[in-house]
């Protein structure tokens, strides 16, 4: 679903880009997992949101949404599935992995990661903290019915 732009395909793969090519990489970036994240909060509480920065074909782009509550990922499933995005189809389909840690190469969370972009672990993109933090909390002030659903669900 995500296509990277070159700047950062290259520095994925230690080449040295320009800074401003960098930057805008990385704007690029934030404002597609800001538009995903937006929509995706349609359907449900959201939990995580990831995005592979692999670049074997098996993994590229991919994004993995991962619900509060399994109804709301088959309603996200059902809705979006089949729609297009950028010109490309989405393919939508449940993951097995549901601790996206365990997914995840350490390696790479190291910088370390011999097999570059075409791992078979999963190479997440980085999101700070602080804009991850800001879209949950525009998602709770959308839909303040995600929190008091959560604050419902523990009093069980």
């Amino acid at each position: 679903m995500y296509k990277n732009p070159p700047a950062a395909i290259a520095f994925s793969e230690g080449t040295k880009v320009p800074e401003e090519a960098l930057k805008e990489a990385i704007r690029h970036f934030e404002d597609f997992y800001e538009e995903v994240f937006t929509e995706l909060c349609q359907y449900g509480e959201l939990e995580e949101l990831h995005v592979s920065d692999n670049v074997g074909e098996h993994l590229m782009g991919n994004v993995y949404a991962k619900y509060h509550r399994e109804k709301d990922a088959e309603t996200a499933l059902a809705a979006l599935n089949g729609r297009f995005y950028a010109g490309k189809k989405l393919r939508c389909e449940y993951s097995p992995v549901t601790y996206f840690r365990a997914g995840r190469c350490r390696q790479y969370d190291e910088q370390m990661c011999n097999r570059g972009g075409y791992c078979n672990y999963l190479h997440l993109k980085h999101v700070s903290r602080s804009f991850t933090k800001s879209l949950f909390k525009q998602m709770y002030e959308d839909y303040p019915e995600y929190r008091k659903r959560r604050h419902e669900y523990r009093l069980l």
